[in-house]
């Protein structure tokens, strides 16, 4: 067997139908692990991957999917970045996992730990893990070893909802049976009566969202849940929730997978579900509600839920998911529980395995440690800078991150020497060179900065920066006619570029100094001190914004 790594949505979109087969081929494949969803949700997700296992054969197709995502930390106690590896559905779906042709199972639980076993990380989190009974139990056993611990870790509820257990309704063939055989007798005569009301009174009327009605049915939805879960959740995290599930259901939507009813009390609206619609498995998800809670009778929940399983029967769905989580009201319509799990793997040394970041973090680390440099927290972007190093030698973007730390700290021999070296392997050399110049304008190598300005001016024409830094240096080298000939073309550019407007003037200023004190006079035979000082300090002009490289 081997395993291949699918980490581009054009890759994903490639094993389309291959993943179908595999999808319908397990039967404990579900709505949240479909080529469909995970198409549309990854799309909006960095840094996802899926491990797709197969026979050697290199034609042979795929039999098991592993989505996953990695996200990237930061100790504050120790400055270092470290990696963790989490289910690709995590913070939307429901259930996660993976899917497999039945007679792999066991290939694909050796071979997918096999593999995270190898990768740096961490921390692993198999949260809400869904599968058959004892999936869970050999996933643990293949993925421990003495580096790694492991323990249960279902969230705590405040009001004691457990949600590892999924209450789910198997449909009967007929509503009626449904209701002989799931519902109490009092609970199945008030469904009735209360359906009979509904559809019997033109007051009331449960509406299906359209593509005209889709956005209002969703605010209505949204509106009702706000204000239940606000204050328990805070308003900021109320607003981000709301933000992220409303993408991803109408992102169902939009795929034909989402039903949205409403039950109105003449204009006014009393509640309404979001319901995610899995036709490959023939199976109804309730996702989220909102509800007038100062309605009471009929419950707006009660009937929308038993509308919607009817609806279900009736077009052949075969499951009523009511997805994470045994609250008491989902038990009156007949329920049974299926167990999902959360499981925490962590490294006993709280660092990533193998002691390097995973390379599938490393510019994400390189691109924080260049956000530290430049905000001033000049220690944490040093340590974020070796860890790059450490994970990747030789990565030239770490490398002049610390070159400039060594500059800034006033290491002149040593910046300089970095600075050479990787002008020699950069594939843009420029904004080293840039630096180097700077360094030995420091270091009062006139002649070489000129040099070495003249060769980035050459390259890139437009780059007034070099040439105004390079007549500095002609200037300071007492190289007079060169630096006056030098600034003078700088003053002839036109350009919209406020920077370049601005060297232009500088440079304007420059020339009238050199011509002042060229003018044949007796006592204006050099450049005063101050002025020569006063030039090198503008080395650092526009050095705000360094170069990045990748």
């Amino acid at each position: 067997m081997r395993i291949d790594i699918i980490d581009t949505i054009a890759g994903l979109e490639a094993v389309h139908d291959n993943w179908d087969q595999v999808f319908m081929a397990d039967p404990d494949a579900q709505h949240f692990l479909s080529w469909t969803w995970l198409r549309n949700y990854l799309s909006r997700r960095r840094r996802w991957f899926i491990l797709a296992l197969r026979e050697r054969d290199p034609e042979a197709p795929y039999v098991a999917f592993f989505p996953l995502r990695l996200i990237t930390h930061l100790n504050e106690k120790t400055g270092l970045f470290y990696d963790e590896i989490m289910m690709a559905g995590n913070f939307s779906a429901d259930y996660t996992g993976f899917i497999v042709q039945p007679d792999y199972e066991h290939h694909a639980i050796a071979g997918f730990a096999s593999f995270l076993r190898h990768q740096n990380w961490t921390e692993l989190k198999l949260e809400y893990f869904s599968g058959p009974a004892g999936r869970r139990e050999k996933m643990i056993q293949a993925l421990q070893g003495p580096e790694v611990m492991f323990h249960d870790s279902s969230p705590k509820n405040s009001e004691n909802i457990d949600n590892t257990i999924c209450p789910i309704v198997s449909l009967p063939a007929s509503f009626d049976d449904y209701l002989e055989q799931h519902m109490s007798s009092q609970t199945r005569q008030k469904l009735r009566r209360f359906l009979r009301k509904v559809e019997g009174d033109d007051i009331y009327r449960i509406t299906m969202a359209t593509a005209e009605t889709v956005d209002r049915d969703l605010d209505i939805l949204f509106n009702l849940w706000r204000i239940k879960w606000s204050e328990r959740k805070g308003a900021e995290r109320t607003e981000r929730l709301i933000v992220t599930t409303r993408e991803m259901l109408m992102d169902c939507f939009n795929s034909g997978n989402l039903d949205v009813p409403v039950l109105w009390h003449g204009d006014q609206p009393l509640g309404a579900l979001a319901n995610i619609v899995d036709r490959q498995k023939k199976a109804i998800l309730f996702y989220i509600t909102g509800r007038d809670e100062s309605w009471k009778t009929p419950s707006p929940g009660f009937i929308l839920h038993g509308y919607c399983i009817r609806r279900a029967i009736e077009d052949g769905f075969k499951t009523y998911d009511f997805l994470r989580g045994n609250e008491p009201y989902k038990y009156m319509f007949g329920v049974e529980e299926r167990r999902i799990s959360c499981t925490l793997f962590r490294t006993r040394s709280g660092v990533n395995l193998h002691g390097a970041l995973n390379p599938r973090s490393i510019r994400f680390v390189y691109e924080q440690a260049l956000d530290m440099y430049r905000s001033g927290a000049k220690g944490k972007a040093e340590i974020a800078f070796n860890q790059v190093l450490q994970s990747a030698p030789g990565h030239t973007g770490a490398e002049f991150g610390i070159a400039n730390l060594l500059f800034d700290r006033g290491k002149l021999t040593e910046a300089l020497t970095a600075y050479k070296a990787l002008v020699e392997r950069a594939s843009d050399p420029s904004p080293i060179q840039m630096r180097l110049g700077d360094t030995q304008l420091a270091l009062h190598q006139y002649d070489q900065a000129a040099e070495t300005f003249r060769q980035i001016g050459q390259i890139g024409p437009h780059l007034v920066q070099a040439h105004y830094k390079r007549g500095i240096a002609l200037a300071a080298s007492k190289r007079l006619t060169e630096a006056e000939a030098v600034f003078a073309a700088i003053c002839e550019v036109h350009s919209d570029d406020p920077t370049a407007l601005d060297y232009a003037a500088k440079a304007g200023i420059a020339l009238e100094r050199i011509r002042s004190v060229t003018e044949p006079a007796p006592h204006k035979t050099d450049i005063p001190p101050e002025t020569i000082e006063r030039w090198n300090r503008e080395r650092h002009l526009g050095e705000k914004r360094r170069p990045r490289l990748h």
